[in-house]
């Protein structure tokens, strides 16, 4: 039988097998329209189906792992011609899904947006007025359905306009009405499609001298720009709408241009191109504001909310005047109080209470020309302002009770600094120049004892810094140069003895550093120091570098020149060489030797020769990579030998050889040692 013949049935039950597990959610019901397979808008697979109350259209995410399907919409009986998008937007990526059926004899047509954030389709009910008019028009198909879409002034249709109550603005059909011009920022005329052309105004019907007149913007009052789609911005009465502003007399409204919300949030009453009488701006996002104006200036008692303050008071003439009373929620507590203007300008007393009239006061004091004046009391302090920055003697509280108390010169510390504690007793003094530290720092036990002393010239510590502990010990002792450690630095155990002794030269370690335990035993001692090599400045390890373990047994112990380890010995603990590097300059020769702890020899690496190095301008000779030189030999922890190399002059003459724990050679075999590796020249290279 043909291999072809054996492989049919395989595929056949392959494909039979995917077309089950992966069914579409339509599977088996009848279809008004064929299917559409992750739509260009959304991903979602759609479907109309011919259900027992007509056609329903639905959607489906079903390529994750929970499939889940929505009702897009209801159709009745319907028959549904085509399904089709349309870009309407500014940006072409974001389309439009239209759907063209036919209902009792009847063209219909209908607009769906695909909402990312919901993951949801949403029905263009503001374009509907157009999307009837061109249903009933012939017979349209996809192409003349985005011909006359086309045709349209452009606007998000996605956003729904909310009801103003104003029966004239809320009966216009904004997919009509008589396009009287495109503006920019500023207000002046622009042309349509013009970089500038932030917005647009449209007429819709004339009453006398006043024209129905609304304006259409990109820009949003949420601080996110511009908008993807110019939106319905405001509604008017004007006389001259061809003006961007100004000629507004009558009825108005403002709708809100935040996110999706297209909700009104201003409405109130133009005379000749001025706001007249009562106004209330009231939003999801916008607060409220009540009040009247005249002569297009807010005049009398005004009331302001915003989502953490109330405030109410009078305006004249467009600016604040009087005592506004306060009540602020942006605490943990309601905070109560007023302030006092005059011209707009804070001018007057001031107050805020917590917990109301009696309460706690959080501040309280005077203003004069918008600033802070005289003497205040503040949550946590108390002192005077001049020209709104601190002057003169404060009172600043701490926390535990504690006080500081220190002058102010045009809003800076300057000055004794000093902090008592609840019950008077003086825990820091320290002293500034213009909010800046300078001079002595101390700190103090309730006793009066004194555990820190610090000197500081420009906010940095310079000169010599002390601590001690509770039971006057001396625990720290550093000389510091401009803010970097210079001199002496240590530091001391309880006891007094100490824990860590060195040198500092700015900031890096210039000479001896020892550590050592609390009994005295030294742990740590390294000797550094500066020097010049390839025309940079270094400091490392010089001389020696020596570590004992805490009983006191040497741990480590090699000679350094400049950096670079030049011989000497580490130990285990118990007392046995772990590995010695020994120099032999009259000969030239050196040998690196490691050791088990039993004290047997591990390995051993004989070298030959020096290297050079121009430290400080002078040539030294260094042996800390000489080159091998001779058999390098390793042993297994029994003695017996575990691999030997030999080496002339840092290269290797042989392959080596390596042995078991018995001495049995193991490599190389019998072959003998494999042949040079050639490595091949690449020309070019």
């Amino acid at each position: 039988m043909p291999i072809n013949h054996l492989l049919l049935p395989l595929l056949l039950c392959s494909a039979l097998a995917h077309a089950h597990s992966s069914a579409a959610f339509y599977a088996g019901k009848a279809l008004a329209h064929p299917a559409i397979a992750a739509s260009q808008d959304s991903g979602a697979d759609l479907a109309f189906l011919k259900e027992k109350d007509g056609v329903n259209g639905y959607y489906c995410e079903c390529a994750g792992p929970r499939p889940k399907t929505w009702l897009l919409d209801q159709f009745g009986h319907a028959v549904i011609r085509s399904v089709f998008y349309a870009p309407l937007d500014r940006d072409a990526s974001r389309q439009t899904m239209l759907v063209l059926f036919r209902r009792y004899g009847k063209n219909g047509l209908r607009a769906y947006r695909y909402d990312k954030s919901s993951g949801k389709y949403e029905r263009l009910g503001e374009l509907q007025p157009a999307l009837d008019r061109i249903a009933a028009s012939g017979s349209p198909n996809a192409g003349t359905v985005k011909a006359a879409l086309g045709q349209l002034a452009p606007r998000d249709y996605s956003v729904k306009r909310g009801k103003s109550g104003n029966a004239d603005f809320d009966a216009v059909d904004h997919t009509q009405g008589t396009l009287v011009g495109y503006y920019s920022g500023d207000g002046r005329p622009v042309a349509a499609g013009d970089k500038d052309a932030i917005s647009y105004k449209k007429t819709f019907r004339q009453k006398g001298t006043l024209f129905l007149t609304a304006s259409y913007t990109l820009y949003s009052d949420a601080g996110a720009g511009e908008l993807p789609n110019y939106r319905l911005w405001r509604m008017a009465w004007e006389s001259a709408p061809q003006q961007f502003t100004g000629s507004e007399d009558g009825a108005a409204i403002v709708y809100s241009l935040a996110w999706d919300d297209g909700s009104v949030v201003e409405r109130g009453q133009y005379l000749q191109g001025r706001r007249e009488g009562l106004w209330v701006r009231e939003g999801m996002h916008e607060g409220m504001e009540k009040g009247r104006y005249a002569n297009g200036l807010r005049e009398g008692v005004w009331h302001l909310e915003s989502p953490k303050q109330v405030a109410d008071g009078q305006y004249r003439a467009g600016q604040r005047e009087g005592r506004w009373t306060i009540i602020n929620y942006a605490d943990a507590e309601e905070v109560t109080g007023f302030d006092t203007y005059a011209g707009d300008r804070l001018e007057g007393p001031s107050e805020r209470l917590i917990g109301g009239k009696g309460g706690t006061v959080q501040a309280r004091g005077n203003y004069v020309n918008d600033m802070r004046q005289g003497p205040w009391i503040l949550a946590d302090e108390e002192g005077s302002f001049v020209d709104g920055l601190r002057d003169g003697p404060w009172i600043l509280k701490r926390k535990a009770g504690a006080t500081l108390r220190v002058s102010f010169v045009k809003g800076k510390k300057h000055g004794e600094a000093r902090e008592t504690d609840a019950n008077g007793a003086l825990r820091l003094r320290e002293h500034y120049a213009m909010d800046v530290l300078e001079g002595e720092r101390t700190r103090y036990l309730p006793d009066g004892a004194m555990v820190y002393q610090a000197a500081f010239r420009a906010g940095q510590l310079d000169g010599r810094e002390r601590a001690w502990d509770d039971n006057q010990v001396l625990r720290l002792d550093t000389q510091w140069d401009n803010g970097r450690k210079h001199g002496m630095d240590a530091r001391y155990y309880p006891s007094g003895k100490p824990e860590r002794l060195t040198v500092v030269e700015g900031g890096r370690l210039a000479a001896h550093l020892r550590e050592y335990a609390e009994d005295g035993t030294l742990i740590n001692d390294i000797h550094r120091c500066s020097f010049s090599e390839y025309g940079q400045q270094r400091d490392d390890v010089c001389d020696y570098h020596r570590l004992n373990f805490a009983s006191g047994k040497p741990q480590y112990d090699y000679q350094f020149q400049f950096g670079q380890r030049q011989e000497g010995r580490s130990w285990y603990a118990s007392g046995q060489v772990m590995d010695e590097l020994l120099v032999d300059r009259a000969k030239d020769t050196s040998v690196y030797n490691t050791y088990f702890e039993s004290g047997q020899l591990k390995c051993t690496e004989p070298r030959r020769g020096h290297s050079k190095r121009t430290v400080n301008g002078k040539v030294v000779l260094s042996y800390a990579s000489a080159d091998r030189d001779g058999d390098a030999i390793c042993y297994h922890p029994n003695g017996k030998m575990a691999s030997i190399r030999s080496y002339r002059q840092r290269i290797a003459v042989d392959c080596g050889k390596q042995f078991d724990d018995t001495g049995k050679q193991i490599s190389p075999g019998p072959e003998g040692c494999p042949a040079p590796r050639k490595v091949p020249f690449v020309f070019g290279a």
